[in-house]
This record gives C-alpha cells, structure tokens and sequence, in this order.
C-alpha cells in the first residue's frame, strides 16, 4: 500500500495527516516563543532552550523539574497568558505522542488518525496543569 495513495483514498486518513502536520508545525512555533519567553524571564540563551526545549528529553526534563518537582529557579516575571498557553500546547504533543505509543496499534495509519484526537484530549489535561500551577503560585503575597 502506498502512502500517497492510501491518504486519497482515505479522506478520514488524509484529514488527519493533515492535522498531525498542523500540530507538529504549530508546535515548532509554540517552541520558539516559549524558549524566547523562557530565556528572557531567566536571563539565558533563547537558543540553547530552544535547542532544549525541541529535544524529547529537554521537554520531559523540563516538565518534570517545573512541574512535577516544583523545583526551578525563580523567574524575573511570572508568566503570562499567552505563554501558559504555547506551553500546554508543547507538553499536549509529547503527552499526545507518548500516549499514542501506548494505547493504539504499531501501525502508523492507526496512529495518524489516533494522534489529533488524543491531541485534543492532552491539552486539556496539560491546560489545568500548568494554569493550576500559575494560580498556585499567584496565591503568595507579595514581600
């Protein structure tokens, strides 16, 4: 079978290759701004956290030192709207990717059509995630 073909053939299949290539895309955009947001409130290099940032390993780091942990080094200026958002976007698609590894088939036909849903369903989880994390952190009065 062709992959060409198949996705023609398919209309179902060919929507969402579409949509992983949007989401995948877009999420080298929300990289970007993210690093840039980053490295400016920690006064580092936007390009090594991108660099960071796009690795699989540097997100995973990185979530599991901010969030998990809760162990970072302060930040210059809390972040704002925006950046919470191209940052749950960013964890939506690794967790959406990991996901997808585990819970379809290892055929990737099956795990294109699988891959925007279970996109949609990661940034939901990964919105509350880092918007609990923004509220818990504007609770402290300030010094």
């Amino acid at each position: 079978m062709q992959f060409g073909s198949s996705l023609v053939e398919t209309p179902l299949l060919g929507a969402a290759f579409a949509l992983t290539v949007v989401i995948f895309v877009g999420n080298l955009v929300a990289i970007g701004y993210w690093a840039r947001a980053e490295a400016a409130a920690r006064d580092g290099s936007a390009l090594w956290t991108f660099v960071m940032l796009s690795s699989g390993y540097g997100l995973v780091y990185y979530v599991w030192v901010r969030y998990a942990r809760n162990n970072w080094e302060t930040r210059s200026r809390p972040a704002d709207r925006r950046e919470r958002l191209v940052t749950a976007y960013s964890v939506a698609v690794l967790l959406a990717f990991v996901v997808g590894a585990f819970v379809s088939p290892p055929d990737p036909f099956a795990q294109i059509r699988t891959f925007p849903v279970l996109f949609v369903g990661s940034f939901l989880l990964s919105l509350l995630l880092v918007s609990r994390d923004s509220t818990d952190s504007s609770d402290e009065p300030a010094a």
